[in-house]
């Protein structure tokens, strides 16, 4: 009489056989050269939906961390945080009325077009963006290189911005009467 296979060890054994083998083919392929990276080349829908889900899931993990202050409607802070967005983000961002810089239109993924008017900000999710980058899209982390408060006064120069016009843009990164607020000062 023979004794009866032994199922759980061949289960075992066949998935770490599959682990290894997607392990090999997922090096063969990474080094195989065949995955354009360039930035004119679009991503496919399932890269493009990999790395999207990824990133929507990553910064969804992490808002608990970002606690919106009082203020943001302040027109100082506001004012403050147009000068921010004029000096660093504009060149990717763009303003309104204007047609993205050369640098913009060389981003793969495109910036997002934060002057839609149906675009609705969440102050939370764009602290984490602007504070800590995202990885692969161009956009950097500010963290390094300004204080919370200057990241908070962005935020809300941010939440204008959907539907706004290019005078109403020009009027609400008019420094406040007591000049701006500097990381130094």
């Amino acid at each position: 009489m023979s004794s009866p296979p032994n199922t759980p060890l061949i289960i075992a054994g066949t998935l770490a056989v599959a682990a290894v083998l997607g392990c090999v083919g997922t090096y063969a392929f990474v080094i195989s050269g065949l995955y354009d990276v360039s930035a004119t080349t679009p991503d496919s829908k399932l890269v493009y939906w990999a790395t999207h889900q990824t990133m929507e899931h990553s910064v969804a993990a992490r808002l608990g961390e970002n606690v919106v202050p009082a203020g943001l409607d302040l027109p100082a802070t506001i004012a403050t945080g147009g000068q921010i967005f004029v000096t660093n983000c504009a060149v990717c961002h763009g303003r309104p009325g204007v047609d993205r810089t050369p640098i913009a239109q060389g981003l793969n993924p495109t910036p997002p077009d934060l002057y839609r008017a149906d675009r609705e900000p969440d102050a939370q999710e764009n602290f984490q963006f602007i504070k800590h980058g995202i990885k692969m899209t161009g956009m950097p982390a500010f963290g390094p290189t300004q204080t919370d408060e200057q990241v908070w006064a962005l935020v809300a120069f941010l939440n204008l911005l959907p539907g706004i016009t290019a005078p109403d843009f020009d009027a609400a990164i008019a420094p406040p009467a007591g000049g701006l607020r500097h990381r130094d000062a």
